[in-house]
């Protein structure tokens, strides 16, 4: 029975989810993130982030119910973006918070801007200057202004097909396939209603992708993803298939560059495996999914928190 080490505090939004998201994670106890923090001796808690409040005096404070958080040191993850504007200034004033707490937080493991976590037109611009293949992004402007950015478009990445998504969510949602220019302008529509920035690329037809997980220096797997029958979308939250497999030497110096240049002690670098080789698609840093056929990667990451709180 391992020793108990700490709690990791997993800060959401539920509006975000369908109800009882948080609690079906906490039932799987193994395989998944339930049991991996198990098994290291953390406890894991899911906190809406409507219960915190985030203060300051002679330090951080973080209120819970008439508790302190930030008076013990714990780990945290917050995922500092939701669909709601307003909820992403209190989910940002949060992450920030702990980060300026003794605290972990445990989606901040690099030394570089914070936005480089998840901002995906950052990501890609950030990409290019490190010389890595990914792919041409164009952010759609907001509101009644969004429909100015089809010429671009047309000009840059012709007729299509193309991507259309969110700068800053996770998990796949609100990925669009776009087949052809003329489909363009209706979806641009619809995304310059919804609060939240929007990039588009080209589709760039793959195989599969391959997450490949990262911690101090380290390559522990490499996850290989394929999309559903007549699907588009890898993601395993979006009906994806996934095997853990060797083979990453293709992007293995890549990883490491990026790795390097970000100065991140964890990360998940996810490439499209296109005819032409890997492109980058995207990373993110904290825990993210763990593949449930593969414990070791749960195991490694929480052996790297443990080091951290060390």
């Amino acid at each position: 029975m391992p020793i108990t080490v700490g709690t990791v505090n997993c800060v959401y939004r539920p509006d975000d989810f369908l109800p009882g998201v948080a609690d079906e994670i906490l039932k799987r106890k193994s395989p998944g993130l339930a049991g991996a923090a198990d098994r290291a001796g953390f406890a894991l808690r899911f906190i809406p982030v409507q219960e915190l409040i985030p203060a300051s005096d002679d330090r951080p404070r973080l209120w819970h119910q008439g508790e302190d958080l930030l008076s013990t040191r714990q780990c945290y993850q917050v995922d500092d973006f939701s669909w709601d504007p307003q909820a992403s200034h209190v989910l940002k004033a949060v992450y920030r918070t702990i980060q300026e707490s003794d605290s972990l937080l445990l989606n901040r493991s690099m030394d570089g801007p914070e936005y480089l976590a998840t901002d995906k037109l950052a990501i890609a611009q950030h990409a290019a200057s490190l010389g890595i293949p990914t792919p041409a992004s164009i952010a759609v402007p907001y509101g009644r202004h969004a429909r100015s950015v089809l010429s671009l478009v047309e000009e840059n990445l012709g007729q299509g097909p193309y991507i259309l998504k969110p700068r800053e969510m996770g998990m796949g949602f609100a990925v669009q396939k776009i087949d052809t220019f003329q489909q363009l302008p209706a979806a641009i529509d619809m995304v310059a209603q919804a609060g939240t920035g929007y990039i588009v690329q080209p589709y760039l037809p793959h195989s599969a992708d391959v997450r490949i997980y990262l911690t101090e220096g380290e390559i522990i797997a490499a996850l290989h993803r394929t999309a559903g029958e007549g699907a588009y979308m890898t993601n395993v939250s979006q009906g994806g298939v996934s095997r853990v497999l060797p083979g990453w030497k293709e992007v293995e110096e890549q990883c490491f560059t990026i790795a390097t240049s970000l100065r991140a002690s964890c990360l998940l670098i996810d490439w499209l495996l296109t005819p032409s080789g890997p492109v980058l698609d995207e990373w993110s840093s904290g825990f993210g999914s763990f593949p449930t056929h593969a414990p070791e990667v749960g195991d490694a990451f929480f052996s790297w928190v443990r080091r951290k709180l060390a």
